[in-house]
């Protein structure tokens, strides 16, 4: 016998990599994204910004971070951690 997940009816994680790349968009306007869920929860993100030009690593996450709080704040956040996030200027 195998074991087998079954989807507990959460949010499909399509709808949640669009509503991450919406927010830092338009936090970071012109800004290119790439977001891919990894696990129920979990997601891996790349931004190229030049909002990111003379800011050390800790500001540029922070950027991203606060860009998506609102997406990771309440007991049933959609964005459970972000397992990798790659901040680049152009």
């Amino acid at each position: 016998m195998a074991l087998q997940i079954l989807n507990t009816g959460g949010p499909d994680p399509e709808v949640i990599v669009g509503q991450i790349q919406a927010a830092i968009e338009n936090a970071l306007p012109g800004a290119a994204v790439d977001v891919r869920c990894v696990s129920p929860g979990h997601f891996e993100i790349k931004v190229t910004s030049e909002a990111f030009a003379d800011k050390p690593m800790l500001k540029q996450h922070q950027l991203v971070y606060g860009a998506i709080a609102d997406l990771m704040s309440g007991d049933a956040a959609p964005v459970h951690a972000v397992d990798r996030l790659e901040c680049s200027l152009p």
